[in-house]
């Protein structure tokens, strides 16, 4: 087995790639494995392993379609690590490294750490389970930094606009920390609660003698 993956699995999934010009779904790791797999299989008794790779490798078709499959899956995974980090990413990092005010939300953040899950996934992974790889990799420190920092501006810049004496606006602006939508500054979701929801409403208008 590779990677739990049966290398007969492997190899059909590598003709595709080669004849049907499928995407490759496994690592280049796993073609070279499978690769190896086919090598101990066809070795003969009579030869050494170098050389039952090196007729397998010029005769074999089944490894033809691996080491086809396993420079396209290299070629992929150069293209990923080579693309260049998107705005969000390098406030991120501005953010971490000198203390800068962020230029995004949140959510905005937290967007780019999924979209970042989706386009580093290894063949095989999910989505979910990259961003756990990637969270315990420590790949999203600055990201997870500037929307801890970000929402902390937020909240302090909402704060700032409230009247001193006002009892109310604290637990509201408590409310919508928990209700905000995705993409919904806090700001705009205690102006939501305010106009929306009658439960809110109510607790306004009582604290405001009305």
């Amino acid at each position: 087995m590779i990677h739990n993956l049966n290398p007969e699995d492997i190899i059909k999934e590598a003709i595709t790639v080669r004849d049907d010009g499928q995407e490759p779904k496994h690592s280049h790791e796993c073609y070279d494995q499978a690769l190896l797999y086919v090598a101990r299989k066809e070795q003969s008794p009579s030869e050494d392993f170098p050389t039952a790779l090196a007729r397998v490798v010029r005769l074999d078709m089944d490894c033809d379609a691996l080491i086809f499959a396993a420079d396209r899956a290299r070629a992929a995974a150069a293209f990923v690590k080579s693309a260049p980090p998107s705005p969000v990413a390098l406030d991120a990092e501005q953010v971490r490294k000198s203390g800068s005010t962020p230029c995004y939300t949140r959510d905005d953040y937290h967007n780019e750490m999924v979209a970042l899950s989706k386009a580093l996934a290894r063949p095989g992974e999910t989505p979910a389970v990259a961003f756990g790889r990637l969270v315990s990799e420590g790949a999203f420190d600055d990201l997870y930094a500037a929307g801890e920092a970000a929402d902390i501006a937020e909240v302090e810049a909402v704060s700032k606009s409230a009247p001193p004496d006002d009892r109310f606006f604290p637990i509201l602006r408590d409310l919508a920390q928990l209700r905000k939508r995705d993409g919904e500054t806090l700001e705009k979701c205690m102006d939501r609660l305010l106009t929306t929801d009658r439960t809110v409403m109510d607790a306004y208008a009582a604290s405001q003698g009305l």
